[in-house]
C-alpha cells in the first residue's frame, strides 16, 4: 500500500525540487497548508490517471467472497450491483466464462444496444459486461451471457481515492503518475499553468506506460 503521507511528500519533492531550479520562491511558506491542498487535489489526480491509463493500474480491489453473488432477474438478466467506490473495472469473471471481461460497455454502446435488444448474442469466449441502473436506481453491472448456476469466480476493480487508506495495489510508476498529475493540478491552482503543463505531461507519460522518466 502507498500511504497519502508518502504520495503528499513525493509531491512536495517534486515542487521543490522545480522551484529550486527556478529564480521563483515557493509557491507557499506554509508547508501544512500546502500539504492540506495536496491532500484536497489527490483524489482528482488519481481519478485523472485511471481515466487515462493504459499502462498499469492506480488502486485496485476486489469484491470478498461474500460480496460475488450475481443477481439474477425476472427478466433472465444477470447483474452484480457496482460497489460505492467503483471506478473501473480490472478484471471480472462468471463461472462459465472461458476468458474474463476487462471492461464494462456503455448501455449507448452499438454492442450493448444489439445484445440488449436480442438483435445479436454473446458467448463464453466472448462475454460482455455492461453498465445499467437496477429497479432501486443504483448502479450495476449487467452480464452477458449468464445462467442460473452461473457463479462469480472474481471481480477486481479500481477504487476511487480515500485519504485513509492510500493506494492499494498500485503499480510503482502509476504512484509517480498520480503525483505528477496532483503537481500540475497544484500548479494549475495557483496560476502556474506553464509549470503546470509540464508536470501533466510526465503524468500522461507514466500512465501510458513509459516508465523510463526522472523519479523522485
Amino acid at each position: 500500500m502507498i500511504t497519502t503521507d508518502t504520495l503528499v511528500k513525493k509531491v512536495r519533492a517534486l515542487v521543490n525540487e522545480a522551484e529550486s531550479d527556478s529564480d521563483v520562491s515557493l509557491i507557499t511558506d506554509d508547508m501544512r497548508a500546502l500539504d492540506n491542498v495536496i491532500v484536497e487535489l489527490l483524489p482528482q489526480a488519481v481519478s485523472l490517471m485511471q481515466k487515462t491509463s493504459t499502462g498499469g493500474y492506480v488502486n485496485v480491489k476486489a469484491l470478498s467472497e461474500t460480496e460475488r453473488t450475481p443477481v439474477l432477474s425476472s427478466d433472465g438478466h444477470c447483474s452484480i450491483p457496482l460497489p460505492d467506490d467503483f471506478a473501473r473495472l480490472v478484471s471480472l469473471q462468471l463461472s462459465s466464462w472461458r476468458r474474463p471481461c476487462t471492461h464494462i460497455s456503455s448501455s449507448e454502446s452499438s454492442g450493448a444496444v444489439n445484445v440488449l435488444n436480442g438483435s445479436s448474442t454473446v458467448g463464453c469466449s466472448r462475454p460482455l459486461c455492461i453498465e445499467g441502473v437496477s429497479a432501486l436506481g443504483n448502479k450495476v453491472v449487467e452480464l452477458f451471457p449468464a445462467g442460473n448456476g452461473d457463479t462469480l469466480l472474481h471481480f477486481v476493480y479500481e477504487a476511487q481515492f480515500n485519504a485513509a487508506d492510500g493506494l492499494n495495489k498500485c503499480d510503482v510508476h502509476m504512484a509517480d503518475a498520480v503525483a505528477y498529475a496532483c503537481t500540475a493540478l497544484l500548479y494549475n491552482v495557483f496560476e502556474r499553468y506553464d509549470a503546470a503543463k509540464s508536470f501533466m505531461s510526465y503524468a500522461m507519460a507514466l500512465c501510458g506506460g513509459n516508465e523510463n522518466l526522472k523519479r523522485v
